[in-house]
């Protein structure tokens, strides 16, 4: 049986940037303005924290609204919620 891997939900900007350096809690991208990565999703009808009436409809918006569809499990890096760097200061812990 052949696997298959889907990367799905991938932001990157025109000119390539995915995050950038000098990721801190208070810049969890590392990026001035992380808003040029997501902006795209935010205008579409299906956005999920949308607050008011409207949105963009056509391909951003279909892939706004089916992007948890289908989707087995999710593999996270260390610095999907924080900017952690260096050793791990508690190699004991496994995990929930």
């Amino acid at each position: 049986m052949t696997q298959l891997l889907r990367v799905q939900n991938f932001n990157v900007s025109s000119d390539g940037i995915g995050a950038g350096e000098g990721q801190t809690l208070e810049q969890p991208f590392g990026l001035p303005a992380p808003e040029r990565l997501f902006a795209w999703a935010g205008a579409t009808a299906s956005w999920p924290r949308r607050t008011e009436p409207g949105g963009s409809r056509g391909l951003d918006d279909y892939l706004t609204r089916n992007f948890e569809h289908n989707i087995g499990a999710e593999i996270m890096g260390r610095n999907k919620f924080g900017p952690q760097r260096g050793p791990w200061p508690d190699l004991d812990w496994r995990g929930w």
